[in-house]
């Protein structure tokens, strides 16, 4: 009795703990994933997300590099030789030693425009980061709500294929009777056949939708995830429609792309300053030190170091370049700059002038999505109703097997209708999010 008490316990500790590791997976979001888990996942890892973070450590390092040409530069040289006098048939060593610095006073302000430019496009590529988060953000709604329309399609038609289980074997009993002919219960049979493999062609739809999802996280294809869905309160609360207005202000504020093409006028601006400062004289400064010695000395002044101290050396000065004439190829340059300054304003307000229109636009595509979306449901369940009806009828024999297959036909189409009206105004509700800089939920 007691070593059983002692095996039952030993069967619950082991259970629990297997219970507290699949709750950790899951917590840890290893296996199951909801919308917002994709997103974030994939900020983490997705490779293309990846490569942009790494242009924006590069901008910052060219930053760096940018601020640390202003200071000076410092180098060391030493050279050691051997010489011979035939003559005096004598062998010496020599060497030379010398430390030197050299600062730019004055360049016209290339160093501060330039430092200034290379914080414009730090800014600029982490504008392109979340750029690209936004291209991967609306691909992860999309294939998440794939898999969920495709799931619930897959809920309306294993009681579909019920139906035309039942369907088909009262058939075969009927005919068995002559009530129908045979036609009539092969016709069941191939509208049961058929809908056996709607059911097969929907699951391998939702498997080539989580590749699509596995491929923007970049998780091993062959690795089982399963998504978390939403409930419907929680999920219809989320896609009330903002007011034009807000959404106009919100994404104007937000949308990278619109940073992006102002950023664009002022780096073309700074290129114009840094191609006027070639106008300008460059002033630097340049100073050193520097000694030396010969062995051949040491016969009239045997130390060496009193020989590197007597000719220690000091140098400074001022080095001033004054461009004169350069075959007007400054002018030339800060044209062509100033041109690319012209180019990036007229692109500036076509974006913002596109930007403008696509919005107010997609904002009634939205509408128009709610409007499909709330038609197809009243039509959905108007040709359930009357499936459901002539499904009645067939059972006593009030209808034909043609009519019966013929309504279903119309209700399948219809219900195919609602799941696509449904989805896309889910998607392009969650996407207006996305263009509001909104967090996505679902």
């Amino acid at each position: 009795m007691k070593q059983r008490i002692l095996i039952a316990c030993y069967c619950l500790l082991v259970s629990s703990l297997f219970a507290q590791n699949d709750g950790s997976q899951n917590a840890t979001g290893k296996t199951q994933f909801s919308l917002e888990d994709c997103i974030n996942y994939a900020e983490e890892n997705n490779y293309s997300l990846q490569t942009a973070g790494l242009n924006v450590t590069s901008s910052e390092i060219s930053l760096k590099q940018a601020k640390e040409n202003i200071a000076p530069t410092i180098s060391a040289s030493a050279s050691q030789g051997l010489g011979t006098n035939h003559y005096q048939k004598s062998v010496s060593w020599n060497g030379n030693y010398g430390i030197s610095a050299g600062m730019t006073l004055f360049n016209g302000l290339s160093n501060y425009n330039s430092i200034k430019q290379s914080k414009l496009q730090v800014e600029q590529s982490n504008l392109e980061l979340e750029q690209s988060k936004n291209n991967i953000r609306v691909g992860i709604i999309q294939a998440f709500l794939n898999i969920m329309m495709n799931e619930d399609l897959l809920e309306y038609q294993q009681e579909v294929l019920k139906s035309s289980q039942e369907q088909m074997e009262q058939g075969e009993q009927q005919f068995k009777v002559g009530q129908i002919l045979e036609s009539d219960y092969k016709m069941l049979q191939a509208q049961y056949t058929s809908d056996r493999f709607s059911i097969e062609n929907t699951k391998i739809n939702i498997q080539n939708n989580y590749l699509t999802l596995k491929n923007l996280l970049a998780i091993d294809p062959a690795r089982e995830i399963r998504i978390v869905r939403p409930d419907s309160a929680t999920l219809f609360r989320s896609l009330e429609i903002p007011g034009l207005q807000a959404m106009m202000e919100k994404s104007i504020n937000y949308l990278p792309e619109l940073k992006i093409s102002q950023n664009d006028v002022t780096n073309a601006q700074y290129n114009v300053k840094l191609q006027k400062a070639n106008y300008y004289p460059s002033l630097s400064l340049n100073a050193g030190i520097s000694t030396g010695y010969n062995s051949s000395n040491l016969t009239n002044n045997p130390g060496w170091g009193t020989q590197l101290w007597h000719g220690l050396g000091e140098n400074v000065g001022l080095n001033l370049n004054i461009p004169i004439y350069q075959r007007s190829s400054v002018r030339r340059n800060v044209q062509q700059a100033e041109l690319r300054v012209q180019q990036a304003e007229l692109s500036q307000k076509e974006t913002e002038y596109q930007v403008g229109r696509e919005l107010q636009q997609y904002y009634l595509d939205v509408l128009s999505a709610q409007n499909d979306y709330m038609t197809a449901e009243a039509k959905k369940d108007a040709y359930e109703a009357n499936y459901n009806a002539y499904s009645f009828k067939f059972k006593y024999g009030a209808v034909t097997a043609v009519d019966l297959i013929q309504q279903q036909t119309n209700y399948l189409n219809q219900l195919n209708n609602y799941m696509q009206a449904k989805y896309t105004f889910v998607l392009k509700r969650k996407i207006l999010d996305v263009m509001m800089g909104e967090p996505v939920r679902l």
